[in-house]
This record gives structure tokens, C-alpha cells and sequence, in this order.
């Protein structure tokens, strides 16, 4: 996986944590619909200035604390596989 898609996963489980939709964060912050839909596709890469405006919506302080999410991601799937 690439650290894009690491920052995705982390922004589909902290979505499913709070029963939240892709519409609901892209509503909060200000973007539009079908890039927010790009960027969760992996389509185009999340830039810090996004992940800054999605943060809130996510109960993240900014775009640091959606990486380190994501850097827990990967940890944890090194470990499973390493496990298996």
C-alpha cells in the first residue's frame, strides 16, 4: 500500500468510528462532492491542506493526526502479516 492509501484506510475507519459520511466531511469542509469522492478513491493524492480542512470533521486536530492515523495503519497491518 502507499501512504495515500494508508491515509485513506485511516479516514474510512475514523468514519465508521463516528457513523459518519463521505458527504458529511466534504459538506463540512467546504469541498466538493466528487473530488472528496477522488481522493477517498485514491485518484488523487491527499494534500496536507485538505487534510487540514477535513480534520474537524473527523475530531482531528489537523492534518498531523490524520498521518499519524495512518502510520498506526500500516503498523498494524505489518504486524498481521508478520503474525501470519
Amino acid at each position: 500500500m502507499t501512504s495515500n492509501e494508508y491515509v485513506t484506510r485511516a479516514i474510512k475507519v475514523r468514519m465508521a468510528r463516528l457513523g459518519i459520511t463521505q458527504s458529511d466531511i466534504a459538506d463540512a469542509a467546504g469541498i466538493n462532492r466528487v473530488v472528496m469522492s477522488r481522493y477517498m478513491r485514491n485518484q488523487r493524492e491527499w494534500p496536507i491542506r485538505v487534510l487540514d480542512k477535513i480534520a474537524p470533521a473527523l475530531r482531528w486536530r489537523d492534518g498531523l493526526d490524520i498521518f499519524l492515523a495512518a502510520k498506526t495503519e500500516e503498523r498494524d497491518q505489518q504486524t498481521a502479516l508478520a503474525s501470519a
